[in-house]
């Protein structure tokens, strides 16, 4: 089969190849009516514009790495899936590469972007990797932050408010009669779980509650495998702790490991809500359908991809200053608390 030409999708469109061009390469100002028209198209002839060439042509690089902790990770793949939709769309070729939480790995991963030339860096949570953002800016590489932030000058973020929802949380708990409140989660080095913890114990403040370091359950196996070590944690432990000395309620850095913890306490013979209420963050499909229905807090994994992707877009126009986004998040309520 034939490789689509620009030429095909301007006829398919009614429009000039100028203007598909336009349209793919955010050079000229052109109308949302006749972009969707040629995005239509795009999609109709399955074009794939070539990143490379357009490369030579512009004199820009076209490709970018996209760095994710975990492939497994529902909340990461549906991010990385819109990202890579409307890269497409625009027609950049998307690198995706794994390091699993592991630092060794990802500085491995991060020389391997550079070795390939590429022309934008994405990189979702990480810690300790500040040397390997400084040398790729020293060598003209651009560095998008996801979920996280860095103090790195000429390097923007797009992250989640993890403030203002830990205050949701804790107020929805503390209303729903709840005093003690657990923190559930994986080490807190990195920048979107420091933020929840430190909105955790501003909340408990805020609330009139008081911060026990006895409430806070961290654990390095959290990481992956999120559903299984969520399980085996909360049995540990249940196995070792009267109710009475636990919190009433806990928050839990997932959904998966929230999903996991309430088995074990089903197992061990508690109710929830009754005995234990949960909430887990990310709201993903599974969340929906566990019993009791878990309460969750809504990230919009897709507006998250697609506006990473108009931050690559205004690096690669020379926009100088690309400004730091902050998204919104919102409390889902279910029977679980």
């Amino acid at each position: 089969m034939k490789r689509t030409t620009i030429t095909q999708v301007a006829k398919e469109a009614g429009v000039t190849i100028g203007t598909v061009s336009h349209v793919i390469n955010g050079t000229a100002p052109i109308s949302a009516e006749t972009t969707e028209r040629v995005r239509r198209a795009i999609k109709a002839l399955n074009y794939i514009p070539n990143a490379t060439a357009k490369s030579l042509r512009s004199k820009k690089n076209y490709t970018i790495g996209l760095m994710l902790p975990n492939l497994n990770n529902s909340f990461h793949s549906k991010v990385a899936s819109a990202f890579i939709d409307k890269a497409y769309i625009e027609g950049y070729s998307v690198q995706i590469h794994g390091y699993e939480y592991s630092l060794e790995r990802e500085r491995r991963e991060l020389e391997r972007l550079e070795r390939n030339n590429i022309g934008t860096v994405i990189i979702f949570n990480g810690y300790g990797d500040e040397r390997e953002i400084k040398n790729f800016l020293q060598k003209g590489i651009p560095v998008i932050l996801a979920d996280r932030s860095s103090t790195i000058a000429q390097v923007p973020h797009i992250k989640f408010d993890n403030h203002k929802i830990m205050l949701d949380i804790v107020s929805a708990l503390q209303k729903k009669g709840y005093q003690r409140i657990g923190f559930f989660s994986e080490p807190i080095q990195l920048t979107n779980l420091k933020e929840r913890f430190q909105g955790y114990q501003e909340a408990l403040k805020k609330c009139g509650l008081s911060f026990n370091p006895k409430d806070v359950f961290v654990r390095d196996d959290l990481c992956l495998d999120n559903l299984k070590n969520g399980y085996r944690y909360m049995r540990d432990i249940l196995s070792i702790n009267e109710k009475k000395t636990l919190p009433d309620a806990w928050i839990a850095s997932s959904d998966l490991l929230a999903i996991g913890m309430m088995r074990a306490m089903h197992e061990c013979g508690y109710q929830i809500p009754a005995d234990f209420g949960v909430v887990g963050f990310d709201n993903t499909e599974i969340s929906g359908y566990v019993n009791p229905r878990l309460t969750t807090v809504e990230q919009n994994q897709i507006l998250l991809g697609e506006k990473l992707m108009e931050m690559v877009k205004q690096i690669n126009c020379d926009k100088k200053s690309v400004e730091n986004i902050s998204l919104e998040q919102s409390l889902v309520i279910r029977e679980s608390c």
